[in-house]
């Protein structure tokens, strides 16, 4: 009975370590994009992986970087640690304290503040901020690891081996160095393990040209998170218990099992040794392919200005002006919200394709939100200056016009705007770029309520946004987990405007918040596509081009525009003041204005487009789809256009926002009283353990 609950306990713990991998690894496999609704089996997610160079990319520099910022700072590390250990006691403790801080401390603080460090010395952030960024967390690992080593080893060894004629270094290295081998190898393995992992440090630390996986994968979350992600966890997964198989196979074939298990250095070294080098060998034969590694084809065509022939392109400016004068642009987008090539016959990859047409290179990285993007081009510095296309939503577009963030466009450069539907740059000037003078339409869209015809009463009113404030449906409503579109929601609702509005509508608007949230099962953004598409939900607000997606994984979901009103929005192309390559930028836009480009985007993410030219190529089905290109004056439909809130109403939207997800009135005093008290208790425990140390001496 003793071994039956004994293993019944170790079943459950690997259970729960296992179970979430294992659902991952089924879903690499399944059809469909919902994590929650199988579709079938195929292999068609690997494929198209190989094929996207976005993630190859950031996966190469996550490995790249973590093997540069492990080899050093296992250098470093054990420098330090033998540094440490012949300290005298009282100092030693107190630098040990202070080498763990990196530890204990928040990654949000660390990463904040090296950010902050980053651009006090202009330091433009790429590759070298990454790998000091990860070093900085990375040495503490390694210390960790050698100073216990250094603690077992038996000193007298150093003073014969210096007796018997040895200096210092060949001290270190024929004693010293063998004997704390294997604590600098865990220390190695231990330092890549999470810089590979890291990605609060690394999302406030990376650049334009260094964006590492866990980045890629958090910008996918506005909209969904690419089940091609499910297959590279998978492969990774299968390397690594791979090589842990291949290197307890080699030391069970060198031990017997007769002997006794001992964890001797030298048997550690055998153990270890093999998988560091092999882990190095996977790290750089990775890492070289995917970054280093283009088609030919594509190097031809960049070198003799001719894109495929199966794409056809304007004439509209000289597409070969800036080709072989080492011309670099850096994109900053969505995640997931362009047209890239998954290995279909007939995909279209826009970054691919206008490299080959212009022979210039581009570094294309996302982001997750406004916030994100607002928060790198506000960041002083060098790096205030890395993009040269960004594409924020509307109300953004105007902050960052009011800050004087963007530079005026050069419309002879982009002839291409001539196919911009009136309708959409008479909405973007009115509403957040007067003039046009800083965007030009990229996408739009807008909010309904996505609902499940299965679990809604069909006698229930679903096109006014007070169902979402139903209590018939308690906790099997979801709502946005962004401030501008939950207050959107309840300011339509109330009868008042999502832009024009004063401080006492905001806190009612506010305060049905707080009323709706007992009846909210969660707060979502990325996570609506499982919860809607498994039935785990009833009613959810959401964006019109990702509802399609969902109802097209559940054919139960339907879609409903409130007559109260709802955000229109649109997502603009803009260039950053300070840009080095502003001309070349320019032709950038006016490619995504070709007619071809813009409907392979808008075919890809399934949002509307202000291109006539491409809506008029869109079949016949989807032009008079009422979700994707609805008649708002026909039905009667309020929207309005999200534009820039002051300062003032923005700071009080956040504060109210806090305050409902919270539900106190969390005193903006909390975290520095907070790291203060931590900081507290260190120095007392410290001052304490030195005292009790000289009463021990005396």
């Amino acid at each position: 009975m003793k071994n039956a609950t004994r293993k019944f306990y170790i079943f459950l713990v690997f259970f729960f370590l296992y179970a979430p991998i294992g659902v991952l690894i089924v879903n690499s496999f399944n059809q469909s994009k919902s994590r929650s609704v199988w579709g079938g089996f195929t292999l068609d997610w690997y494929s198209k992986l190989i094929h996207d160079e976005m993630i190859l990319k950031s996966l190469a520099t996550t490995l790249i970087v973590a093997l540069i910022a492990s080899i050093i700072s296992t250098i470093l590390g054990t420098a330090a640690a033998i540094g440490i250990f012949n300290m005298k006691k009282n100092w030693r403790s107190v630098v040990l304290d202070v080498s763990y801080l990196p530890i204990i401390n928040p990654e949000i603080v660390t990463g904040v503040s090296l950010m902050v460090l980053f651009a006090f010395f202009a330091l433009e952030k790429g590759y070298l901020t990454l790998i000091l960024a990860h070093i900085s967390f990375c040495v503490p690992y390694v210390i960790l690891n050698v100073l216990p080593k250094l603690r077992q080893m038996d000193k007298h060894l150093i003073e014969a081996a210096l007796d018997l004629g040895c200096d210092r270094w060949q001290a270190f290295r024929k004693i010293t160095l063998p004997e704390i081998m294997p604590g600098v190898i865990t220390g190695f393995l231990m330092s890549f393990t999470y810089s590979v992992d890291d990605f609060v440090i690394s999302y406030f630390t990376h650049g334009a040209t260094s964006q590492t996986l866990s980045v890629t994968i958090y910008s996918m979350t506005r909209k969904k998170v690419s089940p091609k992600i499910n297959a590279l966890s998978t492969l990774i997964f299968v390397v690594v218990l791979a090589v842990l198989i291949v290197v307890n196979i080699a030391d069970a074939r060198k031990y017997s099992t007769k002997k006794k298990k001992s964890s001797s250095p030298k048997k550690l070294k055998k153990i270890l040794i093999p998988a560091v080098c092999i882990l190095c060998a996977m790290t750089l034969v990775i890492g070289s392919v995917a970054f280093f590694t283009r088609d030919k084809d594509d190097d031809e065509s960049k070198q003799n200005g001719s894109a495929d022939a199966s794409f056809e392109f304007s004439d509209s400016v000289d597409w070969n002006k800036f080709r072989n004068k080492n011309v670099v642009l850096n994109v900053y987008n969505w995640g997931e919200y362009i047209s890239v090539d998954e290995g279909e016959e007939g995909d279209f990859d826009t970054i691919a394709q206008f490299e080959k047409l212009t022979g210039i290179d581009v570094n294309y990285s996302t982001f997750a939100s406004n916030e994100e993007l607002y928060a790198k081009l506000s960041t002083a510095g060098a790096d205030a200056y890395s993009y040269d296309v960004i594409i924020p939503s509307d109300y953004m577009v105007g902050r960052l016009i009011n800050e004087g963030m963007l530079a005026e466009l050069d419309y002879t450069n982009i002839p291409n705007i001539e196919w911009i539907g009136e309708k959409y740059l008479d909405i973007s000037s009115d509403s957040f770029d007067p003039g046009n003078k800083y965007s030009v339409p990229y996408t739009w869209g807008y909010v309904g309520i996505i609902y499940n015809t299965e679990m809604v009463d069909p006698e229930d009113d679903v096109e006014t946004w007070d169902i979402l404030w139903n209590k018939k449906y308690e906790k099997d409503i979801l709502m946005f987990n962004n401030s501008r579109d939950a207050f959107a929601i309840s300011l339509f609702r109330n009868g008042c405007s999502v832009n024009d509005f004063t401080e006492e509508e905001l806190e009612d608007a506010a305060d049905e918040l707080k009323k709706q949230k007992p009846l909210v099962q969660s707060y979502v953004m990325d996570e609506i596509f499982d919860k809607m598409g498994g039935g785990e939900a009833a009613l959810a607000p959401y964006y019109a081009g990702d509802a399609v997606t969902m109802m097209e994984d559940n054919e139960d979901l339907a879609f409903a525009v409130p007559k109260e009103g709802t955000n229109l929005f649109i997502d603009s192309m803009c260039i950053p003041k300070g840009s080095q390559n502003k001309e070349a930028a320019e032709m950038f836009i006016n490619f995504m204005c070709e007619t071809q480009t813009a409907l392979a985007n808008i075919e890809y993410i399934c949002y509307s487009t202000p291109h006539m030219g491409a809506y008029k190529e869109l079949d016949e089905d989807i032009q008079k789809d009422p979700i994707f290109y609805p008649d708002f004056e026909a039905s009667g439909t309020v929207t309005e256009s999200f534009e820039p809130l002051p300062n003032n109403i923005t700071k009080k939207v956040d504060s109210l926002w806090t305050d409902i997800m919270t539900n106190t009135g969390t005193s903006p005093w909390l975290t520095p009283i907070f790291i203060v008290a931590a900081l507290g208790i260190t120095l007392f425990i410290n001052i304490r353990r030195m005292r009790k140390k000289k009463q021990k001496e005396l």
